[in-house]
């Protein structure tokens, strides 16, 4: 190091050495919607002072009944951080009626609404995901790639794990060594702390539409340190429970089983149906019914997942969706053998499967998941099997067949239900298809087509999906992980337990395809393999990435609810003021074509209640 550096070095030291120690003090908070992710060092965010929920002083929401509405609070602090950091928010009180959404707030999501409260808990990627699998080309790469991002939501309730008071770190410091073992110490001036607040409005009618008004309290070390006003307009229509669309997830039974060991499978089962439940997911395919030969007991005692049964207030469920059934089932699952191996098995067991869904749950997609990402040479025993099913002289001869794959010609007369990972690429083929009674569904993410799925996507990756599956009538998109937290057995860290919380590596196979992030979007509460990782909950934890899954459902059954009011032509003219190109519209080495901001996407919103006000 020269001279002069080294004398510059030296002033650093005595300024930082004769500096007064302060106590934490909150430089900024302001509000944004569910469509941004605010990096934890990004501390000059363009929606700072102004953006679709927020007008620098305010607050401002509108909805229907049965919405969820998510939004975020975020905290800049200076550089020392804050050891006793929380939000509170008092339920919503009608300005005319009086009525109070939430009731005390303490009955998570009742007829009357709730508020849920969690902090972010951020990842820091280095590293970011590489092309390929989740986005076409450097042209369509998400904006940000780098740094610490927020994904996993921690509910307040974790105490001294993350939920409130919530501890943040003094700012990341960066130490240069000199010649006479000096040290210079760099600080990050200030950083981020961002909070989600779920505000589910009433699904009970009789309380009053109109405007709500609530605040919110930003606490440190016991005092308010800053308050925020909330007004919020309850429009007088309802959001139906019912999905008009799928979003299809599986999940691992292992994972949840192995993390999950204070309770009961059944229980495992139940808990983390209910909270995808909640979010509009059908959590499909990775129970013991879906990889296991047909069974009369098993199927009865999953049928109320099918007619909507278990999701009722009786059985202590509560909250979108009351009542309505999963819409998905899959015979088998990434290709396991539950019907056998022979003409006669197959055609035997396929009979049991038709029968049950034919006389228990007929509105219920159901289908074979023959094989999984099939390559040509296992094209013959894809023809095999399916000429098995189809020459079947009894009922099984309508079982549906699905596989992992694009449209592909030579399949067209056995496979019903294509999906492949970059979406439909021959639009007319699927309008064929649909009209014979098949389908072509997409798979995962991948960025010019439609959204990614990967950690560092935008908040929207998830939410224009709703979107583009209205645009297109594409009935389903199918994500192939939900809760990826043991690492992929075709890759080099084999069967390891993923340390989801501090690394963002989730997938890596022997080519060296990763993702960060990719297959996790619940979070364990429990991590028995990684104590310091432990949340102290039974339950799982949802994502900012699962937030804008749910907000892409409920923004398709706004366009449902417009298109019955004004026609299918004139929502997708309003789809494409956000959407004008997508799916087979696009090559992969375009540029994103969708907006990727989410303030777009609520202006559209907020027309289309306008129409169902």
């Amino acid at each position: 190091m020269n001279t002069l550096a080294s004398f510059k070095s030296i002033l650093l030291i005595m300024a930082l050495s004769l500096s007064p120690i302060l106590s934490a003090q909150i430089v900024n908070v302001w509000a944004v919607g569910d469509g941004e992710k605010v990096f934890r060092y990004n501390t000059d965010h363009f929606a700072e002072k102004n953006n679709s929920i927020w007008d620098g002083e305010k607050v401002k929401l509108r909805g229907l009944y049965n919405e969820v509405l998510g939004f975020q609070v975020i905290v800049e602090l200076d550089s020392l951080g804050a050891k006793s950091l929380e939000i509170s928010m008092t339920p919503p009180v009608n300005t005319v009626s009086g009525d109070i959404v939430g009731g005390d707030g303490t009955i998570a999501y009742g007829p009357q609404g709730s508020i849920d409260l969690f902090s972010q808990h951020y990842l820091n990627v280095t590293k970011p995901t590489k092309p390929a699998w989740y986005y076409g080309s450097e042209n369509s790469a998400p904006e940000n790639m780098v740094g610490w991002i927020p994904d996993a939501l921690i509910p307040s309730n974790a105490l001294g794990k993350g939920g409130f008071p919530l501890t943040v770190p003094k700012t990341r410091e960066i130490t240069i060594r000199m010649q006479h073992r000096l040290e210079v110490i760099e600080r990050q001036e200030t950083q981020n702390q961002g909070f989600w607040i779920d505000l589910y409005l009433p699904r009970d009618r009789n309380f009053a539409s109109g405007v709500y008004t609530s605040e919110i309290t930003v606490w440190v070390n016991g005092k308010a340190a800053s308050k925020l006003p909330v007004e919020i307009e309850l429009i007088n229509a309802y959001l139906p429970d019912e999905n008009h669309s799928n979003v299809w997830m599986f999940t691992s039974k292992n994972s949840m089983v192995n993390y999950f060991r204070d309770l009961e499978y059944d229980e495992v089962m139940e808990m983390m149906k209910f909270e995808a439940h909640r979010h509009r997911v059908d959590l499909v395919g990775g129970f013991d019914v879906h990889s296991s030969v047909f069974s009369l007991d098993a199927m009865n005692q999953y049928k109320p997942y099918l007619d909507g049964s278990a999701f009722t207030a009786e059985n202590g469920y509560q909250g979108p969706g009351q009542g309505v059934g999963e819409k998905l089932f899959t015979v088998g699952i990434y290709g396991n053998p539950v019907l056998g191996r022979t003409k006669d098995s197959v055609q035997s067991e396929s009979n049991k499967w038709v029968t049950w869904f034919e006389e228990n749950s007929p509105d219920t997609r159901y289908f074979w998941y023959m094989i999984d990402e099939p390559g040509e040479v296992q094209y013959p025993y894809i023809k095999q099997n399916a000429e098995w099913v189809k020459s079947n002289p009894g009922p099984g001869k309508r079982l549906p067949i699905f596989t992992t794959t694009a449209y592909k010609e030579e399949l067209k007369d056995v496979i019903d239900i294509f999906n492949g990972y970059r979406g439909i690429q021959d639009y007319e083929q699927f309008k064929l298809l649909k009209e014979r009674g098949g389908d072509h569904w997409f798979y995962n993410g991948n960025r010019p087509f439609y959204g990614s799925v990967i950690l560092e996507a935008e908040a929207v990756d998830f939410r224009v999906n709703g979107w583009i599956k209205h645009l297109f009538g594409i009935n389903t998109w199918f994500i192939w992980h939900g809760s990826h937290w043991q690492h992929n057995f075709q890759g080099p860290k084999g069967n390891l337990q993923q340390r989801v919380f501090n690394e963002p590596l989730t997938f890596i196979n022997w080519g060296f395809n990763y993702g960060n992030g990719d297959g996790v979007v619940f979070y364990p509460g429990r991590m028995p393999y990684h104590k310091e990782e432990d949340r102290g909950l039974n339950k799982v934890l949802p994502s900012i990435r699962l937030k804008n899954i749910r907000r892409g459902q409920q923004d398709h059954e706004l366009l449902w609810l417009a298109e019955q009011k004004i026609g299918k032509a004139k929502v997708s003219e309003l789809i494409r003021k956000v959407v004008p190109k997508a799916m087979h519209e696009v090559d992969k080495d375009d540029p994103v074509a969708w907006s990727q901001r989410g303030d777009d996407y609520d202006k559209i919103r907020n027309e289309i209640l306008n129409l169902l006000k």
